[in-house]
Formats: structure tokens, C-alpha cells, sequence
């Protein structure tokens, strides 16, 4: 039988090295502690943007005179585990004799922190003809790194992104909370098919574009010059014309391309708010 002494010695040995592990623990605690989560509690008054929540505008795409697709861009809140983000959706198809030689059909979704504004994730699902792509990115601007993934194939991989990295989608909602004017040009980085890339966006004068549901509208004319494929071309020259008021959106856009000449025209702007564009769309 060990004699007492001994074990008092064993007692304060375990005793000892508990203690400076504990302590251990309670020094590094702030190295291992989970990153904050994204976004402010759902029951918190949420944060106030630049644009409407809740805003749906939709559009209609035309090849030459015939009208052949249709898209809605929309912002939602989103409830995510109790805590409050930002959706942008882009739902895009064809219509008509499109939808029976080549139909398309196309959803785009950007999940971001409204605090920051920074993409959180980018979703794109996309049918064209009988090709079907799916496909998943996600962010770690304190890592400064992104991962992308095919949700039907067994691929992905990591990639560089900046810590203020933005996605195209995202980019044209911060664009409104600092409008570009006349004859100003600037340059944007923006992450696109996995990679980042420089943006050129270079505005020229006001112009007027004619839209059905609400006559003549004051615009900036732009081009996004950028060698990717998503919301711009990779060949050819698109333009765009945003209005030139508080609401700052897209009312036309064309692109030529090697093979057709695209026109996408704002039909109609629904949600809050009691500007022209809500007014004008419910006399």
C-alpha cells in the first residue's frame, strides 16, 4: 500500500498540470474561438441599404424584333440560422419558338453579408439545351480564399480571392450605392468562372431610352469591358443604360455577339418605395 505522502505528491502533480492546461486553454481561447456569424439576429431592425429590399424588376429579352426570354432580379432577406443576410436572384428563361429549339433556363444567387456587403456564396444553376450545370462557390475573405464545386460532377477547387473580393452580382448592387456619372471610368476586381478578373466599366453621356411601361427615361450610357463569361460577354461589345436618378437601374442592355444581337429591356419595378418607378406601376 503506497504511503500517504506519496500519494499527496501524485495529487498535486495531476493537480498542477490540469491547472496550466486550464490556463493554457484560457490563454488561447481567443485564437480558437469561432468567427463571428455573418449578418446581425433576424430579430434585430435590419440595416439600411442604399436600394429596396424587396425590389423585383423584370425584364424582357428580344433577338432582333421577336421576343425571346424574360428575367427577374430580385432582393430578398434571408434567414439563415437566426441571423439576417441579403439575397440577390437573377431568374432567367426562354419563351416562345426559343423555348422549343433551345430552351434555356438560368437561376443566379448571391448570398451576402448586408454589414459588409461581401458574397458569402454564389449559386448558378443553368439548362441550355440539353447541357445542365450547377455549380457552387463559397468565400473566406479572412483566408483570402474561395472553393467552388459542381453540385452534379465530382469536382472543385480552391482559388485566390482579395479580402474585399466581390462577385458580379454583388457588384451591381454596390455600383448603386456610388453611381457611376458621365465620362467617368473605373476599375474593379471581381471574382468570375472561378478566377479573378479586372472590370473596365467607362460611361459615356446621358442618353433617353424609351421604355412601355414608363415613356422617356434619362440614362448613363456604359460599357463593362471584361474577357469572362456571366453577366457580360466574352466576345463582342455590350452596353448599358442606367437611370440616372435615386433608384439607379438597369433600363437597357445590348450585347453583339459572333452569332446574335441580344436587347434586354426593363418591363416593369415592383416592391417598396413611392418613387416613379413603383408610382408609374400602380396609378
Amino acid at each position: 500500500m503506497p504511503e500517504k505522502s506519496a500519494i499527496s505528491t501524485e495529487k498535486r502533480v495531476v493537480f498542477r498540470i490540469f491547472a496550466c492546461y486550464s490556463l493554457f486553454l484560457f490563454i488561447l481561447k481567443p485564437v480558437f474561438a469561432e468567427k463571428p456569424a455573418p449578418g446581425r439576429p433576424w430579430g434585430d431592425p435590419p440595416p439600411e441599404l442604399w436600394f429596396p429590399v424587396g425590389e423585383e424588376v423584370e425584364y424582357e429579352v428580344f433577338w432582333g424584333m421577336f421576343t425571346v426570354g424574360e428575367a427577374t432580379a430580385k432582393a430578398e432577406w434571408l434567414n439563415r440560422e437566426g441571423r439576417r443576410l441579403l439575397t440577390l436572384t437573377v431568374r432567367a428563361q426562354s419563351n416562345g419558338i426559343v423555348e422549343k429549339l433551345y430552351p434555356v433556363k438560368e437561376f443566379l444567387q448571391t448570398v451576402l453579408d448586408p454589414e459588409t456587403f461581401l458574397p458569402l456564396s454564389f449559386e448558378k444553376e443553368s439548362h441550355e439545351g440539353k447541357r445542365h450545370y450547377h455549380e457552387l462557390t463559397t468565400f473566406d475573405h479572412a483566408a483570402q480564399k474561395g472553393h467552388w464545386k459542381s453540385l452534379l460532377k465530382n469536382k472543385q477547387k480552391e482559388f485566390e480571392i482579395e479580402a474585399d473580393t466581390r462577385d458580379l452580382m454583388g457588384l451591381m448592387y454596390w455600383l448603386r450605392k456610388d453611381p457611376i456619372r458621365e465620362n467617368e471610368t473605373r476599375h474593379y476586381h471581381v471574382m468570375t468562372d472561378e478566377k479573378m478578373y479586372e472590370l473596365v466599366v467607362a460611361a459615356g453621356k446621358k442618353d433617353m431610352v424609351s421604355l412601355a411601361n414608363y415613356g422617356k427615361v434619362p440614362c448613363i450610357k456604359m460599357e463593362p469591358k471584361g474577357k469572362f463569361n456571366g453577366m457580360f460577354v466574352r466576345k463582342g461589345r455590350m452596353f448599358l443604360w442606367v437611370s440616372d436618378d435615386a433608384r439607379y437601374t438597369i433600363c437597357r442592355a445590348t450585347a453583339s455577339v459572333p452569332v446574335a444581337s441580344i436587347k434586354i429591356m426593363l418591363k416593369r419595378v415592383r416592391g417598396p418605395g413611392d418613387d416613379f418607378w413603383t408610382q408609374a406601376d400602380n396609378p
